[in-house]
């Protein structure tokens, strides 16, 4: 009998200690799960630009001048910054300009230099190797912005961060290919508010004012047309002879946009499509007022 009672004692001990044991090791995990939790959160984050013209945005535009030349044309745009456009061959460079320091560069063509990305590059090639944040934050004058991309936007204008500078991908939806990139500021991603956005927590209403003088809507039809021509040169296509125009934008055919480029891509991703890349047009009429509205002809 006294030999039974020790046994269950120390069967009862036994299994006190487990219990003990299992339940040390629930409050240690308990510990670790924060810090496991607050790693997984922290975001990757891509390293600086040490090639490409990403690199000279935020430096002076004597530094581009240096290795790029003297621009083609220099126009005014409606935001205190002026467009130093580069128009060669197979490339166009958008270059713009505040008091001799670089806030944005766009570029596109079949030979145009977007580094770290390519021309005609399959977009999901960026995704392998590559972090995207879509859901980053801007912290600026006016406090803090929250952007949010859209599957959409993964699709055809794709942002991702190297240190200070952003870099807009921008993407033919159908065939997945690079068309161009943009590289910019953090004060010219806010000015742009390309995606869904919050100040502060707010939710902000992206607003699109255009006012230009005669002479800036010339260069901005024009810059319109050559865009055009770059996306037609990216598969093969003639470009279109531009056609002068001074009537505004016919609103029920017309977009708003942040400039040029951002026009040039939401057609591509639109109807206005299969216009833009088709041989059998030969001229175009573009309207750039308060909207940006193009229009092809066959001669």
């Amino acid at each position: 009998m006294k030999n039974i009672v020790i046994k269950m004692l120390l069967v009862l001990a036994a299994l006190i200690g487990l219990f003990l044991l299992f339940y040390s090791l629930g409050d240690f995990n308990s510990l670790e799960e924060p810090e496991q939790k607050n790693k997984t959160e922290e975001k990757q984050k891509n390293s600086a630009l040490s090639s490409g013209p990403g690199t000279y945005v935020g430096g002076s535009i004597d530094d581009w001048t240096e290795d790029y030349g003297y621009p083609e044309r220099i126009y005014q745009a409606d935001n205190k910054y002026q467009h130093y456009i580069y128009n060669e061959k197979n490339a166009l460079y958008d270059v713009r300009v505040r008091d001799g320091q670089i806030g944005m560069i766009y570029a596109t063509g079949p030979e145009a230099d977007i580094e770290p990305f390519r021309i005609n590059q399959q977009a999901a090639e960026i995704f392998r190797g590559t972090s995207i944040d879509t859901e980053p934050d801007v912290s600026s004058e006016d406090g803090d912005y929250h952007f949010e991309l859209t599957e959409v936007d993964l699709k055809t204008q794709l942002l991702v961060q190297y240190d200070d500078i952003y870099a807009q991908v921008y993407i033919d939806r159908q065939t997945g290919k690079v068309m161009a990139a943009r590289f910019m500021t953090a004060p010219l991603l806010v000015q742009m508010l390309p995606y869904t956005a919050h100040l502060n927590g707010q939710p902000l209403e992206r607003t699109m004012r255009i006012e230009q003088s005669v002479l800036q809507e010339q260069n901005a039809q024009q810059t319109v047309v050559e865009l055009i021509n770059m996306m037609r040169a990216n598969y093969e296509i003639h470009p279109l002879d531009k056609i002068e125009n001074n009537a505004p934008c016919q609103k029920e055919n017309s977009i708003t946009a942040y400039d040029s480029a951002e026009a040039v891509n939401q057609w591509l991703n639109q109807e206005q499509r299969e216009k833009m890349l088709n041989n059998h047009y030969n001229s175009i009429v573009a309207a750039v007022s308060d909207c940006y509205a193009v229009s092809y002809r066959k001669n």
